[in-house]
């Protein structure tokens, strides 16, 4: 039979295969990031581009590098435009230039002068504003002032006026486009539960087929997967942070919090899938009641997609707990053979527990919800960062 289009490893070398999963992993997050970071890249280019317009046009400057870059660097490309940031990295920038060419002017340019101008810059920069950024802006312009020849600037003074220029660009754009971070959350959120649901597919067909392999792949593949829930949990952690800042988010923070909790208890699910991938690996081809066992995983597997999509669409997620209480009724250790089978499903009871406080209950009732095992069930583990 030809190989031709095995996917590389799978006829070779495991370690071949499991970079090629986490190529594509890797692959996948870049898509992501550059689809839901599509809209934040085109304002700031577009406030780029009219930036230099205006102060090539308007104002005569045949070369007004300084503007673009103001209106790129205060702009960005991430999810926190808070007007009043913006305006703070516009003013680190304008004052960065602005002092640069106040030193070349006096001095020169030089070694020394750059190294000069670069500590006095940061050093007033932390006068008039305690935010790094800010400081940092201002070194990195004063610096490129100093040792960037005149003619290229638009000679002078002028180049203070180009800054000053993108950074009002920046900040007109700011107010006026603001990004709306909830579809971003939720495009996370769709991505990250759908990558636990295809793992615990893959965990199934591996256990079904007792193939360690395939059940390596997938936690190959969670591993690799694992930046989607931190980029999750980060985002809202910067939504929630802006919202006491800016006041006109204020109305979203219910759902930012709501958020926030459903991306910490994926973040937990992610890790408890990632727990039983590995140790169905070490056992796959021990366990009795494979079918049971795998039939067991594609429920919940199934389950998680339908929290995929709610999360997805903010939708309620309330319908979707009947389902996974139903399983959850059936995780009783006792009644699978082995104990490489019973060990799997004490795992996956903390995982189904992870899931039904997602649709909203407490810790303790979804532990409750659990099949009787003859003692209580153990206390939420503690979130262990650095997992893999």
């Amino acid at each position: 039979m030809s190989t031709a289009g095995a996917p590389p490893g799978r006829t070779g070398r495991p370690g071949l295969r499991r970079s090629w999963l986490l190529a594509r992993a890797r692959a996948r997050r870049g898509g992501r990031r550059v689809r839901s970071e599509s809209r934040a890249i085109l304002t700031a280019a577009l406030a780029a581009g009219a930036a230099y317009a205006i102060a090539h046009y308007a104002l005569g400057h045949d070369y007004p590098i300084f503007a673009p870059i103001a209106a790129f660097v205060s702009l960005g490309f991430g999810i926190d435009r808070r007007p009043r940031k913006v305006a703070e990295l516009a003013l680190g920038v304008s004052v960065g230039v602005a002092f640069g060419e106040l030193f070349a002017a006096l001095f020169g340019t030089g070694p020394v002068q750059i190294a000069v101008v670069l500590a006095l810059a940061v050093a007033v920069a932390r006068l008039i504003d305690g935010a790094t950024m800010f400081g940092m802006q201002a070194g990195v312009q004063s610096v490129v002032v100093v040792a960037l020849p005149g003619m290229l600037g638009g000679g002078g003074f002028p180049r203070w006026t180009e800054a000053l220029v993108g950074g009002s660009m920046a900040l007109l754009v700011a107010i006026l486009l603001p990004l709306d971070v909830r579809r971003r959350a939720q495009r996370l959120a769709e991505s990250g539960m759908t990558e636990i649901a295809l793992t615990l597919e893959d965990v199934a067909r591996g256990i079904r087929t007792s193939d360690p392999d395939v059940v390596d792949d997938a936690l190959t593949r969670a591993r690799g997967s694992q930046g989607v829930i931190d980029e999750w949990d980060e985002l809202l952690d910067t939504a929630l942070d802006a919202t006491q800042l800016t006041p006109s988010r204020l109305r979203h923070e219910d759902f930012l919090r709501r958020m926030h909790r459903s991306a910490t208890l994926a973040d937990r699910a992610m890790r408890n899938t990632r727990v039983i991938a590995r140790r169905a690996g070490v056992v796959a081809g021990e366990m009795a009641q494979h079918q049971a066992l795998a039939d067991l995983l594609d429920r919940i597997a199934r389950s998680v997609k339908d929290l995929s999509f709610a999360l997805g669409s903010n939708a309620q997620l309330i319908g979707l707990r009947p389902y996974l209480l139903e399983v959850a009724g059936r995780l009783d250790p006792r009644q699978f053979t082995g104990w490489p089978t019973q060990t799997l499903v004490v795992l996956i009871r903390s995982l189904v527990v992870d899931l039904l406080e997602l649709t909203g209950l407490t810790g303790t009732q979804a532990r409750e919800a659990l099949a009787a095992t003859g003692g209580p069930e153990p206390p939420d583990p503690p979130v262990v960062r650095n997992a893999s």
